[in-house]
């Protein structure tokens, strides 16, 4: 198998970094553009706006400490996720969350996915060759008799496309195997880390009042 997967944890045989865009064909104007990087040290989102490529909002895991932060690349600042806690964080109606942060990177569009049709019926209608590996498009029907498309590369080991009857398409663009030092799964360390109270609000938490 190309990858193994683990709960949260996405660990590809071959590191890569790639675009995640999001949209629907009908209205091609871009939703969503998430840049990815992916390698045994841990996973990399950064939220992108759409008029620059300017991280929005930062997740990083890293598989090494079991560490897991949301940071602020602008502002220069992080918070550690605490573990088994969900944070909701709403920033240009962009949510992220510990619980659902991977996720919402995987499910939302299916893209990410280790096999073709997770948890549904699955329908190879056709592949082709690249190179040494395989690209297979898949028809899948979930429990409610929904249908959608996928797009499943052998050699990332990834769904890298999905489309849905209403036209909605998730998909990985400007693929590149790149490998990235540990280090930037981590926050910088000239950075100052605040609790996640702050990072939410932007405030910092205020000492307990005593008379």
């Amino acid at each position: 198998m190309a990858v193994d997967v683990n709960e949260n944890t996405l660990k590809p045989a071959k590191p890569f970094s790639a675009l995640l865009v999001e949209y629907n064909k009908h209205n091609e104007s871009v939703k969503k553009r998430t840049r990815i990087t992916l390698s045994q040290h841990g996973i990399r989102s950064e939220s992108l706006s759409q008029s620059s490529n300017t991280p929005q909002l930062v997740y990083i895991q890293n598989y090494k400490s079991e560490q897991e932060w949301l940071v602020n690349s602008s502002s220069h600042y992080y918070s550690e996720l605490p573990t088994g806690n969900t944070v909701e964080i709403s920033e240009d109606k962009q949510n992220a969350s510990k619980g659902d942060q991977n996720e919402d990177i995987m499910a939302w569009s299916g893209v990410l996915r280790s096999m073709p049709c997770s948890g549904a019926k699955a329908k190879k209608i056709s592949k082709r060759s690249v190179k040494n590996s395989e690209l297979s498009v898949w028809t899948c029907t979930d429990g409610q008799g929904r249908s959608y498309l996928q797009h499943f590369s052998s050699l990332l080991g990834f769904v890298i496309r999905q489309e849905t009857s209403d036209g909605h398409i998730g998909e990985l663009q400007e693929i590149k195997f790149v490998d990235k030092p540990i280090d930037y799964f981590k926050p910088s360390e000239m950075w100052r880390e605040v609790s996640m109270e702050e990072f939410l609000t932007g405030a910092p938490l205020l000492p307990a009042y005593v008379e």
